[in-house]
């Protein structure tokens, strides 16, 4: 028989569960591994006459500088593991064990749902088609399919638990497909709790609400904490604050607004804001606005307000798109 070195991870499996013993095997097969999995090492057994002491104390203690390495990483990451794995084995050791555990664990269907607290886990997939949730269940570890099995709604538990115990062999290209998708909404997931709430999101709503409704809740949050009002009136864009912006930015947004909105809303604000606007048109365009603003007659303040917020909402998604810059508080000012 050949080294340790120059085995391959199925013979090395199949060389642990002999050192190990018959009872203890088969608990580990009948815990940790698939159908398809127990067959392949059970063969390799199988053609295993004898094997040297020296090749099974070698395993023996690849497998067991592979569980401290896990043990290392479930605690504290990458960077502890190795820093650990470092000071006990040296440099060199420690990235050779690293990567094998790394290529185990990626290799491992479902291994990004591994990690997930199975609390968050449960909410997730608690809507999948049964078959889906009993795949997912088969690969999880005892202890974290017990408790999504518990969390899950009673008539949902022994149906599920009835196709775990009947799924016997699915093929890899389903098994690819699922966690595909599964990862993907995972990661959608992942990114919108870390991004919600905060100051932005607040001011994230009160740039779409109407600006009746904006002064109300600033007016409120202002009593309440001035401190914060004034944060949120930083990162605050009104209509008002078009004149912050550069004449190329102004531009690109006329050319996006209706010009019956931008006359109602031009009739609510100031000159300076208005002389900033019809400087960034043609004379044409600009004289066309000037009439249309004259002759417009009595309008409600809510229509003019109401236009402002579109065009606000305008100027908010060219921003968001890259097309133009907005220069909120704290941020330097944009030079034309």
């Amino acid at each position: 028989m050949p080294a340790a070195s120059k085995l391959n991870g199925l013979q090395k499996t199949a060389i642990l569960l002999i050192t190990l013993g018959a009872d203890i095997s088969g608990s580990i097969l009948k815990s940790y591994f698939h159908n398809d999995d127990i067959e392949k090492i059970t063969q390799q057994i199988a053609m295993m006459d004898s094997v040297p002491r020296d090749v099974q104390e070698e395993v023996l203690m690849e497998f067991s500088e592979m569980l401290q390495a896990r043990e290392f990483l479930m605690i504290g990451g990458m960077d502890y593991a190795k820093e650990m794995l470092r000071k006990a084995l040296g440099d060199q050791k420690a990235k050779s064990i690293l990567e094998k555990v790394q290529l185990t664990i990626k290799n491992k269907p479902f291994s990004a749902l591994r990690k997930t607290d199975p609390r968050h886990l449960v909410t997730f997939i608690r809507d999948e088609h049964p078959q889906v949730i009993a795949l997912i269940l088969n690969y999880l570890s005892p202890d974290q399919a017990a408790l999504i099995l518990s969390a899950l709604n009673p008539e949902q538990q022994s149906d599920i638990a009835r196709r775990v115990a009947l799924t016997d062999r699915v093929s890899p290209e389903m098994i690819r497909e699922v966690e595909g998708i599964l990862e993907r909404k995972l990661s959608v997931l992942e990114h919108s709790e870390q991004t919600t709430g905060g100051v932005k999101a607040l001011v994230d709503v009160l740039n779409r609400v109407d600006r009746s409704t904006e002064k109300t809740i600033l007016e409120e949050l202002e009593i309440t904490d001035p401190a914060l009002t004034e944060e949120v009136r930083k990162l605050l864009f009104v209509f008002e604050d078009i004149v912050k912006l550069p004449d190329s930015s102004i531009q690109r947004v006329l050319r996006e607004v209706d010009p019956k909105d931008l006359a109602k809303a031009m009739r609510g604000t100031n000159e300076d804001v208005q002389e900033r606007i019809f400087k960034n048109m043609s004379k044409r365009a600009s004289d066309m606005l000037r009439d249309e603003i004259r002759y417009m007659g009595p309008i409600r303040l809510r229509d003019v307000e109401d236009s402002q917020q579109k065009i606000v909402q305008i100027i908010r998604r060219l921003d968001e798109a890259g097309e133009i810059v907005i220069a909120r508080g704290g941020e330097d000012a944009v030079i034309s």
